[in-house]
């Protein structure tokens, strides 16, 4: 483990975006999994969205001069009015993001630092990540197929190959981009219907742009599944985030098998988000709208059976997956 050491405060090389809405319980752990890491060239911009908790008497706890502090007056859904104000506000070269309630290992940003220095002309980064639910631990599937390489390069195609397999290369807490990418500003969608998936689709947003990811193969955070108001357990991916003009914004700078790759994955996102729905709220037929039909006509049959089904049959199928 290197020896920490800071530099100046107004050039960091990362600037940390927590954004946080009533996470009174954990917001602790997570800001000292940041201020406890070994690599210290960081500025921590925290986002009160507006909390009605404990949860910034919380941060108020907390003295270190690289805390920047940001109110919104209004909570913005999933966090993503918040991660976006931190992108703006952030004075390093490369922003990483960390959710309220879960948490980094002291060595996560000295290994991105690391991974930015041995690939210095991509603008996005992740790494391996934990899940933890009641104590249980268990690592992401893509670092569990791709334990033995230390670092790669994800390119489109292989990014929608591993997604469709449900093999997610990156997660919020582990994801990383450069401050200088054309879509670093406004890179989370703040519609007020978006309440999910917002993440999902910045990531995709970068691949299909940038066209590689850079990955390590450490575990760089904890993704604490057993923490209070998480957005996952009450609110529905939002299925504009998977329309044909989304596909049309996303294609542009793809290739033909990209396209079609990304046509199946945004097909698999509806499906699970029409499954996942059931219950939750009064089904209608939006789904059928958004279905890709050219290069994914299987899964677009499904889809289209599927929004036909009673709601209950819907919920009976979740619970059977489950």
């Amino acid at each position: 483990m290197q020896e920490k050491t800071t530099q100046h405060i107004n050039t960091p090389f990362f600037s940390v975006v927590i954004p946080v809405y009533n996470k009174g319980p954990h917001i602790h752990r997570s800001i000292s999994s940041v201020l406890n890491q070994t690599f210290q060239n960081f500025e921590l911009i925290l986002v009160n969205d507006a909390s009605t908790d404990n949860s910034l008497a919380e941060i108020q706890k907390f003295t270190d001069e690289r805390i920047r502090l940001f109110q919104r007056t209004e909570p913005g859904p999933g966090g993503y009015a918040g991660r976006n104000l931190g992108i703006e506000k952030a004075r390093g070269e490369w922003v990483a993001f960390l959710d309220a309630d879960d948490e980094w290992y002291p060595n996560h940003l000295e290994k991105m630092y690391q991974l930015a220095q041995e690939y210095p002309d991509v603008y996005f980064m992740s790494s391996g990540w934990q899940t933890k639910n009641n104590n249980a631990k268990k690592e992401n599937a893509f670092l569990l197929k791709n334990k033995l390489k230390k670092t790669l390069i994800i390119n489109t195609e292989n990014y929608l190959k591993n997604c469709l397999k449900k093999r997610q290369p990156v997660w919020t807490s582990v994801a990383c981009i450069n401050k200088n990418s054309p879509l670093a500003l406004n890179l989370f969608p703040q519609n007020i219907n978006v309440k999910r998936g917002g993440d999902l689709h910045a990531w995709l947003k970068l691949i299909c742009y940038h066209k590689e990811l850079a990955w390590s193969n450490h575990i760089g955070a904890v993704y604490h599944l057993d923490s209070i108001n998480m957005v996952t357990k009450h609110a529905n991916c939002s299925t504009t985030l998977m329309s044909k003009p989304i596909y049309k914004y996303l294609s542009g700078n793809l290739n033909n098998k990209e396209k079609n790759l990304l046509k199946k994955y945004l097909n698999l996102r509806l499906k699970n988000t029409l499954i996942a729905s059931s219950i939750k709220k009064q089904k209608d037929l939006e789904y059928i709208k958004h279905i890709h039909w050219h290069g994914d006509f299987f899964n677009g049959i499904i889809i289209f059976l599927f929004s036909l089904l009673p709601i209950r049959f819907l919920y009976n199928l979740k619970k059977l997956i489950k």
